[in-house]
C-alpha cells in the first residue's frame, strides 16, 4: 500500500461515516433508538483521527512500512458500508445499531494510534515500565481489540496453562482455525459472578483461560505430524531427506526449552506426547513447573506469529527466573528479527536487559487514556532512571552504597516524604540531580544532599541554586557527634555520659590527624580553583 491508497481509504471511510450519520438524522425512529449524543461525539473523534493520520502521512511522520498496518486497523475498526436496502425480515434498526456501536468505539482506535505514534510507529523494540495498577493489561487488551491478526499478536499476562493430553494427534487445519480464533479473543479476568456457594466459580471465563495450551499445543503437534508425514512420503518416493526437511515449530520450541532448562530434556515421543527426561527417568509434561510451561507457551506463540509481526507481551518475565527470562527473550528476538517486540513490565532488571527504547506509563485514567513518556539518553543509568521516574515522591540523591548506606538509613527517617536514592559519591549525586531535573514532563523534582567535606560557603551556595545541599558538619557520620543527639541518645539508652570527656577525645583525635586533614583541605581548595578556571 502506498500513501495515495491509504489516503483514499481514509477518505472513503469518512464519506461512509458521514452518510450514515446523515441517514440516522433523517430517520426519526433510528435517531430515537441510537444514542445520538454519543454518535455525534464519536464522529467528531473519527474526523479528528482521520485528519491527524492524513497530516502525519503527508508530513512523512508515518513510515511506509506502517501503512499496511494502518490499513488493516482502519478496515477492521471503521465501517466499510451501510445498507440502504433491506431484504424481507431484515431489521434496519439492528443493522444501524451495529454500525453505530462500531463508530462509537472509535475512541479505542484513537488511543491505539496515539500509542503507536508515541513509540515511533513500532519501528524498533520497546520496553514500557509501569507500576501495578498503571493500566498495562488494559492497554494490552485495547491493542488486541484494534490489532489485526495479520499484523501481530498480543500475549497476555494472565494465564492458566494446563497441559492437555490428546487422544489423537490434532488435525492441523482444524487446530489452525481454533488457534487463529483464540488469537483474536479478548480475555479479561476483570469480571465478577454470583457466588451462591463456596465452590461456585466463573465457568465460561475459566474454561477459555484453561484452554489456552490446548490451542497452542494443538497447532504445534498438528504441524509436526504434517511435517513427519511429508518426510515419510519423500522417503517412500526414494528421496533422501535430512532433519531440516521435517523440522517443525515444535522442534524449535524443544531446542529453546532444552537450552534453558539444562538439567532436564523436553521431548516428543512416537505417540506425539510431550515428555520430560530427567536422568534415567521420564515423566509427563503436565507435571512441569509454571516456569517450564511458560517457556513452551511464550516460545510457541512467538514462533507461530505471522511474518513481520508486532509482538506485544504483557509481563514477559512472569514465572521465570531473571536469568532464564533474559535468555529466553534474547533467543526469541534473535529468531524473529522480522518482528518488533513491545514489552509491558514492572521488572526493572528485565527492562534494562533489553536492547530497546525504554519508556514508562506515567499515568492511566480509566478506561482508555494513558500518558506514556519515553526515556531519553541520560547520564543516569536506564534502570535507575526507570525506577525514579515512576516514583510518586520527590527524589533525594545522597552518597553511599545502595545496600549499606548510613546516609540512606538516616535520611529515610528524616525525610519520609522522599524517595531516598544513594549513589556512589558526591560527584554522582551532583551529576544525577542535575540530569534528573533536566528531564522533560517529569512531575517530581530531585534534590541532592552531599557531605560538606572541605567546601567553602561560595561552593555550597552555587550548588544550592541547583537544589544540591549539605549540612553544617563535614560528613553524615559527624551528625552523631552533635551534642544534643549524644545526650538524647544516652537518655534513650538509660546510660550515663560525660559529655566533656567525649569532647576532649574528639578534639584530641582531630589534633592527632591535623596534618592529613590540612592536606585534604588544601587539595580540595586547589582542585576547586582549577575547576573554576
Amino acid at each position: 500500500m502506498n500513501s495515495s491508497d491509504l489516503l483514499s481509504l481514509l477518505s472513503q471511510r469518512r464519506d461512509i461515516i458521514e452518510s450514515f450519520h446523515s441517514e440516522c438524522q433523517k430517520d426519526q425512529d433510528i435517531s430515537i433508538e441510537i444514542d445520538m449524543k454519543l454518535l455525534n461525539e464519536a464522529i467528531l473523534c473519527s474526523n479528528h483521527l482521520i485528519d491527524t493520520i492524513i497530516d502525519d502521512v503527508g508530513s512523512s511522520i508515518v513510515p511506509e512500512s506502517f501503512y499496511e498496518h494502518l490499513q488493516h486497523d482502519i478496515e477492521k475498526n471503521l465501517p466499510n458500508k451501510f445498507p440502504m436496502e433491506f431484504r424481507r425480515g431484515e431489521s434496519k434498526l439492528l443493522s444501524y445499531k451495529t454500525i453505530a456501536e462500531q463508530i462509537i468505539n472509535i475512541d479505542k482506535l484513537c488511543e491505539t494510534y496515539d500509542f503507536y505514534k508515541k513509540l515511533g510507529f513500532a519501528q524498533k523494540n520497546t520496553v514500557l515500565v509501569g507500576a501495578n495498577g498503571c493500566g498495562k493489561t488494559s492497554l494490552a487488551n485495547l491493542l488486541k481489540r484494534t490489532l489485526d491478526i495479520r499484523d501481530g499478536i498480543v500475549i497476555p499476562a494472565q494465564k492458566l496453562l494446563i497441559i492437555p493430553k490428546f487422544s489423537n494427534t490434532p488435525n492441523l487445519a482444524s487446530t489452525k482455525t481454533y488457534f487463529e480464533q483464540y488469537q483474536n479473543d479478548i480475555l479479561s479476568d476483570k469480571v465478577t459472578f454470583d457466588a451462591k456457594q463456596m465452590d461456585d466459580f466463573e465457568y465460561t471465563l475459566t474454561k477459555r483461560y484453561g484452554s489456552e495450551m490446548v490451542k497452542v499445543l494443538g497447532i504445534l503437534l498438528g504441524e509436526r505430524q504434517v511435517m513427519i508425514n511429508r518426510g515419510a512420503a519423500k522417503v517412500k518416493d526414494g528421496q533422501n531427506i535430512v532433519f531440516d526437511d521435517i523440522r517443525s515449530t515444535l522442534d524449535d520450541v524443544m531446542v529453546i526449552w532444552n537450552g534453558l532448562i539444562e538439567h532436564r530434556q523436553l521431548d516428543c515421543d512416537e505417540n506425539n506426547l510431550l515428555k520430560i527426561k530427567y536422568e534415567d527417568t521420564s515423566y509427563d509434561a503436565h507435571e512441569m513447573s509454571d516456569g517450564e510451561r511458560v517457556i513452551i507457551y511464550h516460545t510457541g506463540r512467538v514462533l507461530l506469529a505471522p511474518k513481520n509481526s508486532l509482538i506485544i507481551v504483557d509481563e514477559p518475565e512472569i514465572h521465570l527466573h531473571k536469568t532464564i527470562a533474559n535468555k529466553l527473550w534474547d533467543d526469541l528476538e534473535a529468531r524473529r528479527k522480522d518482528c518488533t517486540f513491545i514489552y509491558f513490565t514492572h521488572d526493572l532488571d528485565f527492562a534494562s536487559s533489553r536492547i530497546a527504547q525504554k519508556g514508562w506509563i506515567k499515568e492511566f485514567k480509566y478506561p482508555n487514556n494513558w500518558h506514556i513518556e519515553l526515556i531519553e539518553e541520560n547520564v543516569i543509568p536506564e534502570e535507575l532512571q526507570l525506577k525514579l521516574v515512576g516514583s510518586r515522591k520527590k527524589i533525594l540523591f545522597c552518597e553511599g552504597d545502595t545496600q549499606n548506606s548510613i546516609d540512606k538509613f538516616v535520611f529515610e527517617i528524616l525525610f519520609p516524604d522522599y524517595t531516598i536514592q544513594p549513589v556512589e559519591s558526591c560527584k554522582t549525586v551532583i551529576a544525577y540531580t542535575r540530569a534528573f531535573n533536566k528531564l522533560e514532563n517529569v512531575p517530581i523534582k530531585a534534590y541532592g544532599l552531599i557531605d560538606r567535606d572541605f567546601r567553602n560557603e561560595e561552593q555550597l551556595k552555587k550548588l544550592e541554586k541547583e537544589s544540591i545541599y549539605s549540612y553544617s558538619v563535614a560528613e553524615v557520620e559527624s551528625l552523631f557527634l552533635i551534642e544534643d543527639f549524644i545526650v538524647k541518645f544516652a537518655q534513650y539508652k538509660h546510660e550515663p555520659i560525660d559529655i566533656d570527656e567525649l569532647k576532649n577525645k574528639v578534639i584530641q583525635t582531630a589534633n592527632d590527624n591535623m596534618e592529613s586533614q590540612l592536606a585534604a583541605y588544601i587539595t580540595n581548595a586547589i582542585n576547586y580553583t582549577f575547576t573554576e578556571i
